[in-house]
């Protein structure tokens, strides 16, 4: 009798235990943070992004998102000298870094399949958006002169005929300026990784930024307070429990 009592919880503490594991295990039940990073290409320039995440609910995880992107003028366009010089891109008044520190959240619509497959999830993020402005300067010419000055463009004083060639990149990062705003972020995001702990994944989605007054980037076009960037994502990182 003893024997049997024994064999009797020694199984049911295994059963148990093994249910216990598989729950933990099973992408149901969800990890409890999450951490990844990735790189972007947009319809204003490129960028890099930092994302950590915390459980909430089995579908849901409340996010911390950093990124750091370019700010293109979609009129830019970029000239090569017949002289074989470097190019440069005519009229650019100042190159834009955007920063943005945002608060979202992730949704799992649809999870992988026994754990196997693609996971897919939408996501929102709002937050502070911060476009560095940094002047552009050139190398100009007057005339037959062959001396050459370094100048900002200015588009009551210069043409495309007074550029010999584009600056130095660091001439003009101690006149940096600083444009406060807001953004707002949509995306699908595709998890595909086969490890339950790793994450690879890539997103597409949409973001507005807005700012409180027009952005300088470009001389003889329109410059804008509002910014929608379409961009995709390669990203790479973890997750654990607790």
């Amino acid at each position: 009798m003893k024997i049997r009592l024994i064999i009797f919880l020694f199984v049911l503490a295994s059963i148990s235990l093994v249910g216990q594991n598989e729950d933990k295990m099973d992408h149901t039940v969800g990890y409890h943070h999450i951490f990844y990073s990735g790189i972007q290409v947009n319809t204003h320039g490129w960028g890099f992004g930092f994302r950590r995440g915390y459980h909430q609910t089995v579908k849901r995880k409340l996010l911390y998102e950093f990124e750091f992107t370019t700010l293109k003028h979609a009129r830019e366009v970029k000239l090569l000298p017949a002289d074989g010089s470097n190019g440069f891109v005519f009229a650019r008044e100042n190159l834009a870094y955007n920063l943005r520190f945002g608060l979202g959240k992730h949704n799992i619509l649809a999870y992988k399949p026994f754990g196997e497959g693609v996971e897919v999830k939408t996501i929102y993020t709002l937050g502070l958006s911060t476009v560095l402005l940094k002047p552009v300067y050139y190398y100009m010419i007057y005339g037959d002169t062959p001396e050459s000055s370094l100048e900002r463009f200015d588009e009551d004083k210069h043409n495309l005929f007074n550029i010999l060639s584009s600056g130095p990149y660091f001439k003009g990062f101690n006149e940096l300026s600083i444009q406060p705003g807001i953004f707002g972020k949509f995306a699908l995001n595709f998890e595909y990784a086969a490890e339950r702990a790793s994450i690879r994944s890539f997103e597409v989605g949409v973001v507005i930024d807005g700012y409180y007054k027009n952005v300088d980037l470009l001389a003889f076009a329109d410059n804008y307070p509002i910014y929608v960037s379409f961009y995709l994502s390669l990203q790479y990182g973890g997750k654990w429990y607790r």
